[in-house]
């Protein structure tokens, strides 16, 4: 695959330089001009079904297996959303939190967890309705990519934007599972995509004001919008207004709308900030957290801000222009976010987009979008996908007019069917990958073997459970991939309602260390440990079920 990532970047690299130079003599000489891609009404449909078809498919087979096992942070969501469907609490009952607790030291974006709730109470806690809202968002936002690139580049460009994304690793592998930071990018892509149709001509407002509704919407989706999402408004309004697009009164309408709807957690940001006491109203919560360790995370709370911002810089050019290997769950070896050759295009589709700059809203849209994850590149500490993840959707509109120039500029057929073929083949290579040797390597990663362990003792009458930490683990996230498994009541787990014969919580889950357990054959207890732990167990006295490197443990003769 490193061969003919080579091979290919350098071809795309060779095709970029000579697409930029026809631009470049378009603009100079005559008949350098670029022929408009001839494509039937009829053709176009058909493809553009086939793109919408392939980016369902590839995003839904095997949706809810495959990444196999759950993610910490996705089990946490899920389980608030759960105690919000059921209480209208986060699960330490707190009413309708603004933001969640989380970790404690680290706190999590509630979006996600509100939207989870509705499909939970519907259908009960499970991997698939936990991921179905990041699933249905990154469907919203494919759509809108392409409604944006359609409005603004035409109509071919956005076909051609929309195959790109459909078959891109990053927006796929970031769908199927359930991470709240990730619905940043959608949402952003949404807001972009209104805010470009309000200057299309006709009720511009309607546009205008929902688009601020949806980006004080991103307010929620992810810590980072407290210093980006303002930074992309401000550049907006600067441009609007100087350009004259907008007017005063709109730009403080606008203002309004995005206040109205962001205020909550700009106001639970302020508290922190400052250290004030939580804050309870009549309809939500504004925590404060006293634990927080996230501003750490941040550039200008560094203690060297400037050898940080190196760092920084680094970091962004390694996660965007180099595709440099991510955490495991972000991307696959190989074909980095968007395939390792697409760079070349993204850079032409850039050349290009400056030459229209000056004459159309979304191009101008589009470069304050780029600019604004460039800049949360720079303010974010130590920055991977996950942290930057609203800089992709620009990447990918510009890769996907680069290669629409190339494919317009370069007239010889050989190079439309190459381009076609390469990325093809890098898509098919990339999703028999994904669903077979990544697919086993994810379920270590989320813990396949522990949820199924855990799980098989949802229904347990034992008296106790006793439940290992594991090697490489902490308390926190056995306890919380526990309450995912097994379901646990928010109220059960707050000591709030206990049902009659069975111990409080706290007494029944005991989470501990590896050989850190006194075993009882008296005692009426269930366990789930890991190879290591087997010697504390007499093998003719309890019965032994394996889940990979997990065993259940139970006494002989008890029924279970």
């Amino acid at each position: 695959m490193l061969i003919l990532n080579d091979v290919l970047f350098w071809a795309g690299a060779i095709l970029s330089v000579i697409s930029a130079y026809k631009m470049y003599l378009s603009e100079r000489r005559e008949g350098f001009e670029a022929r408009e891609l001839h494509i039937s009404p009829r053709a176009y449909r058909i493809l553009l079904a086939l793109a919408a078809l392939t980016a369902v498919s590839v995003r839904i087979y095997r949706f809810g297996q495959v990444p196999g096992g759950f993610n910490q942070d996705g089990a946490m969501a899920a389980v608030d959303a759960k105690a919000l469907a059921e209480y209208g609490t986060d699960r330490f009952g707190m009413r309708l939190p603004v933001h969640l607790t989380a970790w404690g030291f680290g706190q999590m974006s509630a979006l996600l967890s509100y939207l989870m709730a509705p499909f939970i109470r519907a259908f009960g806690l499970s991997a698939y309705t936990a991921r179905l809202p990041l699933l249905l968002a990154s469907l919203a936002g494919l759509a809108c990519l392409y409604g944006f690139a359609r409005d603004a580049f035409g109509k071919n460009a956005a076909l051609i934007v929309l195959w790109f994304a459909a078959i891109n690793p990053w927006h796929i592998l970031q769908s199927r599972w359930a991470l709240d930071c990730n619905l940043y990018s959608h949402f952003f892509m949404m807001g972009a995509f209104l805010l470009n149709r309000a200057f299309l001509g006709g009720k511009r407002r309607r546009y205008l004001l929902a688009s601020m509704a949806v980006f004080g919407l991103c307010m929620y989706c992810y810590g980072v919008s407290i210093y980006t999402m303002p930074v992309f408004l401000l550049a907006a309004c600067i441009y609007l207004l100087a350009s004259r697009k907008v007017s005063a009164a709109e730009a403080l309408a606008s203002a309004a709308v995005y206040l109205l709807v962001a205020w909550p957690f700009i106001a639970v940001m302020a508290i922190n900030f400052f250290r004030w006491d939580t804050v309870e109203t009549p309809l939500f919560t504004l925590p404060f957290f006293p634990d927080s360790v996230r501003a750490g995370d941040i550039l200008f709370f560094s203690p060297d801000v400037l050898s940080q911002l190196g760092e920084n810089i680094g970091a962004l050019a390694r996660v965007t222009v180099l595709q440099g290997k991510d955490l495991p769950w972000n991307d696959v070896q190989g074909f980095g976010t968007m395939y390792l050759f697409s760079i070349p295009f993204a850079a032409l589709g850039l050349f290009g987009l400056w030459r229209r700059l000056r004459r159309e809203t979304g191009a101008a849209i589009l470069v304050i979008f780029l600019g604004t994850g460039i800049w949360c590149g720079l303010a974010t500490n130590a920055v991977n996908v996950n942290r930057l993840n609203i800089i992709y959707y620009p990447i990918m509109i510009l890769a996907g007019c680069g290669i629409y120039e190339a494919v317009r500029r370069i007239r010889l057929p050989q190079v439309k069917v190459g381009m076609a073929m390469a990325y093809a083949g890098a898509f098919l290579l990339f999703v028999n990958v994904y669903f077979t040797d990544y697919a086993r390597e994810m379920e270590g990663y989320f813990r396949k073997d522990f949820g199924e362990a855990v799980s098989s003792l949802k229904g347990s009458d034992a008296e106790r459970l006793y439940i290992t930490v594991g090697t490489g683990q902490h308390a926190g996230l056995t306890e919380i991939l526990t309450l995912f498994w097994c379901d646990v009541d928010a109220a059960y787990f707050q000591g709030r309602s206990v049902p009659e014969g069975v111990l409080p919580y706290r007494e029944r889950y005991i989470y501990h260390e590896i050989n850190d357990i006194a075993v009882d054959i008296a005692e009426d207890a269930a366990y789930v440990i890991v190879a290591e732990e087997l010697p504390l167990f007499e093998a003719d006295r309890y019965a032994f079920r394996q889940f990979g490197r997990y065993y259940v443990v139970t006494g002989r003769g008890d029924g279970r």
